[in-house]
């Protein structure tokens, strides 16, 4: 029974590893064709200096200029996505200068109305007793590390939602059912195994974030996608019509193992948990409950399940007897 409790537990946390997974790398692809990390620094550098104008200035700046990157045409003028404190500070003083700013007086040098006056008086106030330009530089780098824990605190929470959204999506697109495919889990020995070889296999050969990948493809998110398609053709997810509850043929969407015609119909037998018959009356409550259960589980993220299941690995290795070849070795 141990045995059995063991791997259900690692093939449950396996599935929800290879999601969370599959949610990260989407999740990525959809941040790096937004640049969202790119918006929301420059969302927060605006409100930082509470100033629209200053902020464009600082991006047309060489300091800044020299980060962004080209577009379709060449232009540089797709923004960085991160900024050295150094480089913004030095960034911040020449514009200052440019700008006809007095940084060291009481009263400053620019009028009220001026709209970056508000902006002047900020500076004024993070370099209050800075006599030298190293000590001034200093000042706004300490003062603009701090602040970005304020802008990377909105990134997260965009991420989070992102993740959130992808992960039900994602769970209904290939019905990950936790109640259905644990009770296919736990009634069938076979399909038990096989994924918990997988998953003992893929704790072996990944590195600790949890997302197998080579050197080459270290920040190739589809990659990422690729491997955790062929990870998942061990667990029965999808959704397979059949005419009956009796029926064992029918055909199922999506198809992770790859097959050219994903409708030719296959085999689905009486206890997959990918089975949908015509009548439904009563089945929808639980399929919900199940999948909201998985998009749950993953929201936790890859991480977090892939230490889970490195512990639980463990658990089972450590409960396995020694081999010949250790028990002799242990003897001399």
């Amino acid at each position: 029974m141990s045995t059995t409790i063991v791997g259900f537990a690692i093939s449950m946390i396996f599935l929800f590893l290879m999601f969370s997974a599959a949610c990260s790398a989407i999740q990525e692809i959809v941040a790096n064709i937004m640049r969202w990390r790119a918006k929301t620094l420059e969302k927060g550098i605006a409100g930082l200096f509470l100033s629209e104008e200053f902020k464009e200035a600082l991006y047309k700046t060489p300091l800044l200029e020299g980060l962004c990157s080209p577009n379709a045409l060449g232009t540089l003028s797709r923004k960085p996505s991160y900024i050295p404190s150094a480089t913004l500070a030095m960034a911040i003083l020449h514009l200052a200068q440019d700008k006809k700013m007095d940084l060291t007086s009481a009263a400053g040098a620019l009028p009220k109305g001026d709209p970056l006056a508000r902006t002047e008086t900020l500076l004024r106030s993070i370099l209050r007793d800075s006599k030298t330009f190293e000590e001034q530089k200093g000042k706004l780098e300490d003062w603009y590390n701090d602040s970005m824990s304020r802008v990377s605190g909105w990134y997260k929470r965009k991420s989070h939602m992102t993740l959130w959204i992808i992960g039900v999506l994602l769970c209904f697109a290939f019905n990950a059912d936790s109640i259905a495919i644990g009770n296919a889990f736990w009634n069938d020995p076979t399909l038990r195994a096989a994924t918990t070889e997988a998953a003992m296999e893929y704790v072996k050969t990944v590195p600790k974030d949890g997302v197998a990948r080579s050197e080459a493809e270290a920040k190739d998110s589809f990659a990422k996608l690729n491997e955790v398609r062929r990870q998942l053709t061990t667990i029965p997810l999808g959704w397979c019509r059949v005419s009956s509850t009796t029926d064992t043929m029918g055909t199922c969407w999506p198809n992770l193992a790859g097959a050219k015609r994903v409708m030719t119909p296959v085999a689905v037998p009486l206890g997959d948990p990918r089975r949908v018959v015509g009548d439904v009356s009563g089945w929808w409550l639980w399929k919900l409950l199940g999948i909201s259960l998985t998009a749950l589980a993953i929201s936790q993220g890859a991480p977090f399940w892939f230490d889970l299941l490195q512990k639980v690995a463990n658990l089972r290795l450590a409960g396995n007897p020694p081999s010949t070849t250790e028990a002799e070795k242990s003897r001399k």
